[in-house]
């Protein structure tokens, strides 16, 4: 797992949040043994293409994935463009984005919201305007120094990496954030890897659907982030 605000959290190698306490309570109700070592957001990705890894969470849906591994919605999401400066307006669309050659964007490397993210990504790659951090600390980190002007995350994420460092946790009186008009509502849960046996993956997709459908995942997003982390950022599934 990688580090993504309250969601994912590491203290050494212990990890803590919302989705290793979902997979320890899923131990619990099926017997399955996690193990659950932390590494970057791209590097997950890489294992989990390669057979490496079986579970990937939190992961949002995408095509390219699906070839990969079964997907199991447990909540929708919706990312926005982030700042915390108030020298100009936000854009509102990645289009608009795009068009401000002044402004640098700061994403994490592995992260992906859909193709129309994905595309805008590469635009601003080959305009030498991306800056790809390892996780959302390095993200943060460059917002607060400068080295970029916005971030592409959803807010939850954001405020949650800001309140587990004490540098950063004054940047959340100034954090502003805006949706954008390509990126909707869209679900986010986790990939269990094809290469697991039909069986162990049946179980552990009835599991997931199981936490979800009885409101256990929203109870324990509401548990542990910050109140009002969550509004126009993330909600239960329909």
């Amino acid at each position: 797992m990688a580090p993504v605000g309250f969601s994912v959290a590491f203290d050494g190698e212990r990890a803590s949040g919302m989705y290793p306490t979902l997979l320890r309570e899923l131990n619990a109700a099926t017997g399955c043994q996690f193990n659950i070592r932390r590494v970057p957001r791209a590097r997950l990705q890489k294992m989990f293409e390669l057979g490496e890894a079986d579970v990937m969470a939190p992961a949002a849906r995408s095509p390219e994935r699906e070839a990969l591994g079964e997907f199991v919605g447990l909540v929708q999401f919706r990312p926005g463009v982030l700042a915390v400066s108030r020298e100009r307006p936000l854009p509102h669309s990645l289009a608009e984005l795009i068009a401000r050659r002044t402004d640098k964007v700061a994403v994490v490397r592995g992260y992906t919201y859909g193709p129309a993210y994905d595309d805008a990504m590469a635009v601003l790659r080959a305009q030498q305007r991306l800056l790809e951090q390892a996780d959302a600390f390095g993200v943060a980190r460059a917002l607060h120094v400068g080295l970029a002007q916005v971030t592409i995350m959803t807010p939850n994420a954001f405020i949650g990496t800001l309140h587990q460092d004490a540098e950063l946790t004054p940047l959340i009186k100034q954090l502003r954030v805006v949706p954008l008009a390509e990126l909707g509502w869209a679900d986010s849960g986790v990939y269990l890897s094809r290469r697991l046996p039909d069986a162990d993956r049946r179980l552990l997709a009835d599991g997931f659907r199981q936490l979800a459908r009885s409101g256990r995942v929203w109870q324990l997003f509401n548990d542990i982030y910050p109140a009002g982390s969550l509004k126009d950022s993330i909600r239960p599934l329909p």
